[in-house]
């Protein structure tokens, strides 16, 4: 293979990678900045009794690699999408059996929007979420619905 050859398989390789980045990540994603009025209003929500006093309930849904989710259902179909105040908390067990917040969901009944990102359908629960791993580093992104780092639930 020639020199010439090799750079224009290995440009065509990373052209490839950039352009399946900029499809992952959505349009006018949020920044870090972005996050920390969504951070400072869910950092009460590290204590579980908190959430449960919000109104917020065990769904008694752990999915492995993402976690244990509580919410209120009766919000979902509310048609508010609110920036910081995502319907569901999302908890992972840190290996101790107490469970530690690692991300916030916003989920609906119907297609929107939370910070000019869109939500996506979930045909397992037959509703539309976005996920932020705002408690949570994700080698996957902010928005992944799964995080490695989290491990299966107990």
């Amino acid at each position: 293979m020639t020199k010439r050859s090799v750079v224009t398989v290995l440009m065509a390789a990373w052209l490839a990678a950039g352009v399946s980045m900029l499809w992952w990540a959505p349009a006018g994603a949020a920044g870090q900045a972005d996050l920390a009025p969504l951070r400072r209003a869910t950092a009460k929500f590290h204590d579980l009794g908190a959430t449960l006093a919000s109104g917020r309930v065990d769904l008694h849904l752990c999915v492995d690699q993402m976690g244990q989710h509580f919410a209120n259902p009766t919000t979902f179909a509310d048609g508010v999408l609110d920036p910081v105040d995502p319907e569901a908390m999302v908890y992972a067990d840190d290996g101790k059996g107490h469970l530690k917040l690692v991300a916030v969901e916003w989920v609906s009944t119907t297609p929107g929007t939370v910070m000019n990102i869109p939500l996506h359908f979930n045909p397992s629960v037959g509703l539309w979420v976005l996920h932020a791993w705002v408690w949570s580093p994700n080698p996957d992104g902010m928005f992944a619905d799964m995080n490695p780092r989290v491990g299966d639930c107990p």
